[in-house]
């Protein structure tokens, strides 16, 4: 789990930006930011998994991800989704300190797609990157009046939003995830870093489940193969090698955990898309 800090475009008092995956499966491992962050898919299929669920984007759909949550995403489909990302101070100042005190947003594909959200994203999509004074104070205007449907229509009261319990954990389970990072190409045995963060095994293996919503094994090959997927895509190393220098021991289980998660070989997979 990685902490990403968000720094706004030029002349924005948020950051706006769009990606395309044309690989099927790209995974972005789990994370979490300050800011908010609003998607909206244009293309293709964005599967973004919180932990207590999970939602499968497609073209027109929306989803509101509230500070500090815990997320990963991944790509079943080649994709292209527009990103706004808005900085906590920023919403609080905007509703008058209430974001995140007294309620959050709750838009997600299972509301149904709104036509005034989904004009109001395709006018600031369209406009962001114009380098023109007009049009930046016309993305801003359009980027409040955005907000103001989100207030009237998607606020729900803090107390109902039950993943909230998780951000008490979070400088716990920012310690945990530091040190993954740090050694996902060791021998991660999760009875070793449940005794490194004075945990008993057991109770270690539900409590990251439970506010990660994968299991420490799942979210350590998680980790590891987002390195090994930058390895397939930019070096001329060899599978052994990439299986090796992540953690895997063996190309057996580096080929099963691939596979499991992307449909093809390493090998398949890099003929396919890196070739």
């Amino acid at each position: 789990m990685k902490h990403e800090m968000i720094s706004p475009n030029e002349h924005y008092p948020f950051k706006l930006f769009s990606f395309t995956s044309r690989n099927p499966d790209r995974l972005i491992s789990t994370h979490w930011h300050e800011s908010a962050e609003l998607l909206y898919c244009l293309k293709g299929n964005l599967e973004v998994r919180f932990p207590q669920v999970t939602y499968l984007l497609e073209p027109g759909d929306t989803l509101f991800i509230n500070s500090n949550i815990i997320h990963s995403s991944r790509s079943p489909l080649p994709n292209e989704v527009f990103v706004m990302q808005f900085p906590l101070h920023f919403l609080q100042e905007m509703t008058q300190n209430q974001y995140n005190e007294q309620f959050l947003f709750n838009l997600n594909p299972s509301k149904g797609q709104d036509s005034r959200i989904q004009q109001l994203l395709d006018q600031i999509f369209h406009e962001y990157q114009t380098q023109e004074l007009a049009v930046n104070l016309l993305v801003k205007s359009q980027t409040l009046a955005l907000l103001a449907l989100l207030v009237k229509n998607y606020r729900i009261p803090l107390a109902s939003q039950q993943s909230i319990k998780s951000l008490k954990h979070l400088d716990r389970l920012k310690q945990i995830n530091d040190y993954v990072q740090e050694n996902y190409y060791q021998s991660l045995k999760l009875e070793h870093v449940a005794e490194v963060f004075n945990y008993d095994p057991a109770y270690f293996s539900r409590f990251f489940k439970k506010y990660m919503g994968i299991s420490f094994s799942e979210y350590v090959n998680t980790v590891r193969l987002e390195k090994a997927y930058y390895q397939l895509r930019d070096t001329d190393m060899t599978v052994m090698a990439i299986a090796m220098a992540n953690g895997f021991f063996s190309v057996k289980s580096f080929y099963n955990v691939f596979k499991k998660n992307y449909n093809l070989s390493p090998q398949q997979y890099r003929k396919k898309y890196f070739s």
